[in-house]
């Protein structure tokens, strides 16, 4: 029995070509070769796309954790902006007090006792979410001058208030950062992954480029094959008439 053997993509393994004409074997060979590097290039491609596909992966990690960064600093910057209000709310709060806790002063004392500002003021204070007691100790016009007045107690309390809403705030732009600074970290973390696949694919685009190479020329050596057998079988044919 005669067989051809060999090993990967260059070679043909285990066939018999015992029963062959010369010219049926050749081709039998050659066309073996060009199906085992058909399917190492399919396999190459494979391996190119998914290589692209993890590189895609990690590219729209980094696009999710950049994007999430800027929404956490533009957070942050808005509670920036809430705090610098509350100080402000929060030092016309203390020009207003009255020092005895249940005496009334104007919720604009300290800035001329305006009644227009006295009304805004109360409305800041209930749109930041502060305490607004009822019954007794509830904010009204005691003397009846159109301002809006408060007790020294409520609005001591409402000063307090301000400074716990003030610290959980600053906690959460403390928070915000931490994650923002994480976030930066594992970015370059998988920056790195990206250029390490990036180099990688480069070789495999080479590999894949040479492989693509053989199987061509592979292709055409036995489409010449094919074409010198019918001219060798047509000059056989005429030469016979």
């Amino acid at each position: 029995m005669t067989t051809v053997s060999g090993a990967g993509v260059g070679g043909v393994s285990g066939m018999d070509l015992g029963s062959m004409d010369l010219e049926t074997a050749l081709m039998a060979v050659q066309s073996e070769r060009t199906k085992l590097l058909d399917d190492a290039l399919r396999l190459q491609l494979d391996s190119v796309s998914a290589r692209n596909a993890e590189m895609a992966g990690l590219n729209d990690a980094i696009a999710a954790k950049s994007s999430e960064n800027s929404k956490l600093e533009e957070s942050s910057l808005s509670m920036q902006k809430q705090i610098a209000e509350l100080r402000d709310l929060q030092s016309r709060l203390k020009a207003s007090e009255c020092p005895n806790p249940d005496g009334w002063y104007g919720l604009s004392w300290g800035q001329g006792d305006d009644a227009a500002l006295s009304h805004s003021t109360l409305e800041q204070i209930k749109s930041s979410g502060l305490t607004v007691p009822a019954g007794a100790d509830a904010p009204r016009d005691v003397d009846g001058n159109g301002t809006m007045d408060a007790k020294g107690k409520v609005v001591a309390g409402w000063q307090k208030e301000i400074d716990g809403k003030v610290a959980a705030l600053e906690e959460s732009i403390k928070n915000n950062a931490a994650t923002v600074e994480a976030n930066k970290t594992e970015m370059t973390s998988i920056k790195n992954q990206v250029d390490a696949l990036g180099n990688t694919q480069q070789t495999e685009m080479l590999r894949l480029q040479g492989m693509t190479g053989k199987r061509n020329e592979a292709f055409d050596v036995m489409t010449n094959f094919i074409k010198k057998m019918q001219d060798s079988r047509s000059s056989i044919i005429g030469n016979m008439r």
